[in-house]
């Protein structure tokens, strides 16, 4: 429950010397730039730093070039690569040319194989007809026209029995047209073409055809042939230009990675004369080695400030936790970024998450599967949620041996139970009404405690904020705490351990006196603060504001506490559906009843997961979160030589 401890670094030097004290801050990989002009008074004559980045255009060209040979992006070691903007512009070009020429002619070659595919299909048509069909196309005195012919229309020449010259010769056909020609006398070649177009003929080009259509077949499916081979020949040829220069663009590739990066930084630079100033933030444990680096730089003087005394600025934050907290940091920021004035909940929410989980999935069998698909998770898939689910089912399994539940049997630990503890059967029963009312009863316990922890981590933030007014007299602050712990403590002595001890005083003190306090926070709030207008505008109009607010606030308290009724719930819910797959079973035979308690099993536990997951997510965010945590903060982000 930690945030690493920031400082605000202010870095001025000259103005030559701006690119050297990027190459700096970029290679340390620890700064987090910031608006410089917010960190110092009188910046009107401040000019921001304007350089055109010409890293960005050459890497997004060698970014296409890579994509087009599948060379995967990775920055590699580049210390000693000494290069320049102009000799990295003009390889990267080099590597255009060399795939753009490849690649047109590779373009081309296909498309010339689509049009001999294409001549290959409409000459297939013609292979009956022995004829050399360019000797026919060449005649001097005769017209003629290749095509297909609906069948429909094919019946209809008849019509034209009477005009000699329409005359179509079939050579192929199928389910819906003939292939074939006609001819006419060239005088009449308008009339005939009309006749045909008129019965749909649809016109095959075949010009460049040469002898018979088999032959011209044969002679297309050797081009075909020759042009695939020159395409398979550029693909080599590529394959084995890059991977003898795959190298070299990964080198450049990272610098031109690594300058993207300094632009980042350079862009926040204000320029004064010839001086230019930079500021920004890094971690405490790297003050030392980057401010040693910086000052080994000509005329470079820096200045280092705690984020703490910048808490205006809102200083960046980066979550510091243990092996246990470093997963649930996924639901701290799914929720928000810690403000750096306030406590990290990461380790409270892995607690409070783990313990709840594991109660409300309580069963061993459960658990394990749920540990094995949690290692699945993280260890082959990558998924942070795995991680997260891990302490999950470690605590859903010894729960699981809490409440005797293994695979929804419930008696199947009781020789242990008789062994360690000398019991007959496991000592907690959850169906049996007895215990019913005793999980629910505690479930609601469970609720106030994390309840009113809530509100002491709320204290304790806001003393840490300087927000004295919310630690004292907010809904969740001490006064809060006070009705709500007094308002819980004193039902429970009452209905519970039949103490008398709300009696007027009690009542008084600690319950009508905070309340009035949490009534009157806003006020008090404010002359704490010493500001001078802490009174309302208008008293009237302030408590007919506040009352409503006011109940609002106790129905709160009331519904917060029961929400964790859910928790007892879903202890039931697990043992009544596991009876139901056990009564559903019971309807087969031996191998029938166990199928089904296996496919029951799993699905039991993976409905059961999710909605537990869910359910105490819920808890965690809005009965308990929304008491403390503000989550209004901003993530630590230093510039670093990263893929683009």
């Amino acid at each position: 429950m930690a945030l690493s401890k920031m400082k605000l670094i202010s870095v001025i030097s000259m103005t030559r010397h701006l690119d050297e004290v990027v190459t700096v801050l970029g290679k340390s990989g620890v700064f987090h730039p910031d608006d410089a002009t917010e960190f110092f008074s009188e910046t009107e004559k401040f000019l921001p730093v304007t350089t055109k980045n010409e890293a960005a255009n050459i890497l997004s060209k060698l970014k296409n070039v890579m994509t087009q040979t599948d060379i995967t992006p990775q920055i590699v070691n580049i210390d000693e690569f000494d290069i320049t903007d102009e000799e990295m512009s003009d390889m990267v070009e080099k590597y255009e040319e060399k795939l753009e020429a490849s690649f047109k002619e590779k373009e081309n070659a296909q498309i010339e194989i689509k049009n001999c595919l294409r001549r290959i299909e409409d000459s297939s048509h013609f292979t009956g007809l022995k004829l050399e069909i360019d000797k026919i196309e060449d005649c001097e005195f005769i017209a003629s026209d290749f095509g297909r012919l609906p069948k429909e229309s094919y019946q209809k020449l008849h019509e034209f029995d009477d005009n000699e010259f329409v005359q179509f010769i079939p050579v192929s056909s199928d389910d819906k047209y003939y292939w074939g020609v006609y001819t006419a006398p060239i005088e009449l070649a308008d009339e005939i073409d009309n006749i045909f177009s008129s019965l749909y003929f649809e016109h095959i080009d075949v010009e460049g055809l040469k002898g018979t259509a088999t032959e011209f077949i044969s002679e297309q499916k050797s081009k075909v042939e020759k042009l695939e081979k020159r395409i398979s020949d550029l693909d080599k040829e590529n394959k084995e230009f890059m991977k003898s220069h795959k190298d070299e663009i990964l080198k450049v590739y990272s610098k031109l990675c690594e300058l993207n990066a300094f632009h980042s930084i350079k862009s926040y630079a204000y320029k004064y004369h010839h001086n230019f100033i930079l500021a920004g933030w890094i971690t405490a444990e790297c003050e030392k080695e980057l401010i040693k680096a910086l000052e080994s730089i000509e005329s470079v003087e820096t200045s280092v400030s705690d984020a703490k005394d910048e808490i205006k600025h809102q200083p960046p934050v980066k979550l510091k936790n243990n092996f246990f907290a470093k997963p649930f940091e996924f639901y701290t920021n799914m929720y928000g970024t810690p403000h750096y004035g306030e406590i990290d909940p990461s380790g409270f929410l892995a607690l409070t998450y783990s313990i709840l989980f594991g109660i409300m999935f309580g069963d061993v069998g459960h658990g394990v599967i749920l540990l094995i698909a949690a290692i699945i998770m993280y260890k082959f898939k990558g998924m942070e949620l795995g991680r997260l689910l891990v302490p999950c089912a470690i605590s859903s399994t010894i729960f699981g041996f809490v409440f005797g539940s293994v695979f929804g049997f419930e008696h199947i630990l009781d020789p242990m139970y008789e062994a360690l503890l000398g019991l007959e059967e496991k000592p907690i029963e959850v169906m049996e009404s007895h215990w019913t009312m005793t999980i629910i009863y505690s479930a609601v316990g469970i609720g106030m405690v994390l309840v009113i922890v809530a509100m002491c981590l709320n204290i304790y933030s806001s003393i840490k904020r300087r927000d004295y007014g919310n630690a004292l007299f907010g809904v969740n602050g001490l006064s809060g705490l006070v009705f709500y712990g007094s308002l819980v403590v004193g039902l429970v002595c009452s209905m519970v351990l039949g103490i008398k001890i709300m009696n007027t005083a009690y009542i008084l003190l600690l319950i009508v006196i905070p309340l009035i306090l949490v009534f009157l926070r806003e006020p008090l709030s404010e002359l704490i603060e010493g500001k001078k207008d802490w009174m309302p505008e208008s008293w009237g109009s302030f408590i007919v504001d506040n009352f409503f607010e006011l109940f609002e606030v106790c129905l709160s308290y009331v519904t917060n506490t029961m929400s964790f009724l859910r928790v007892g719930a879903f202890v039931l819910v697990h043992a009544g559906m596991m009876q139901v797959v056990f009564v559903l079973a019971s309807m087969f035979g031996s191998t029938g009843y166990i199928i089904t308690v296996i496919f029951g099993n799993l699905l039991v536990a993976a409905l059961e997961a999710l909605l537990v997951g869910i359910q105490v997510l819920r808890l965690e965010y809005y009965e308990m979160f929304s008491r403390f945590y503000l989550g209004d903060g901003r993530a630590y982000k230093p510039v670093i030589i990263q893929n683009n």
